[in-house]
């Protein structure tokens, strides 16, 4: 299979979590959920979305490749569900809002001095129940990573590759991975992340 047909592939995967603002069908928009509500449920659901596991190929795949933050707690963000005529759901995501402090790659044009950025999360909240794609986890607010991310037909640009999309440079946080990660998803999460700090030489202090 080719990366054309690859990144076609991946992406009509990741449409069934990453539905543009927009949509009619949008049920569920933030604001609707007490602040300090505590979350008591993660439901997990399956993406079936192509993952890669070595650096090269996730940065041959990756059309914006960041170094960024986020700069709102995750319940303050917007939160986008969407469901069917019959009301069962079709879609989740979140919209994040992330500081750029360095592009590490980019399409031709993105402006290279673009600061604000939105990208869209799979996962998503609605009051005290989470939706997650394959147990992803959402990003921290303030913490520096790094970045992979795709561009889908409306503009928006997704976080691709689940939890092996998004490396921590303060290194690895209970964050990052699903709480129900069993050693070895840790040890493989620990490898990909120093390919990944090794590739684009960065650090605790970069």
């Amino acid at each position: 299979m080719s990366l054309f047909q690859k990144k076609g592939l991946l992406f009509s995967l990741l449409v069934v979590f990453v539905i543009s603002i927009g949509t009619s069908a949008i049920i569920f928009i933030n604001g609707q959920t007490k602040p300090d509500a505590p979350i008591n449920k993660v439901v997990h659901l399956s993406a079936n979305a192509l993952t890669f596991h070595e650096v090269d190929k996730l940065d041959a795949f990756a059309e914006l490749i960041v170094i960024g933050y986020a700069t709102e707690d995750f319940r303050a963000r917007e939160h986008v569900i969407t469901a069917f005529d019959d009301g069962t759901m079709q879609s989740f995501h979140t919209n994040t809002p992330i500081r750029i402090e360095k592009i590490l790659k980019k399409p031709e044009d993105f402006p290279a001095d673009q600061q604000d950025l939105i990208i869209i999360e799979p996962v998503s909240l609605d009051e005290d129940v989470k939706y997650t794609a394959d147990g992803y986890v959402e990003m921290q607010k303030g913490d520096r990573s790094v970045l992979f991310l795709m561009r889908n037909t409306y503009g928006d640009y997704g976080l691709i590759n689940g939890n092996l999309g998004k490396f921590s440079l303060e290194g690895i946080r209970q964050s990052s991975v699903p709480e129900a990660a069993t050693a070895q998803q840790c040890s493989e999460y620990a490898a990909f992340r120093d390919s990944v700090m090794k590739k684009y030489n960065l650090g605790e202090d970069s």
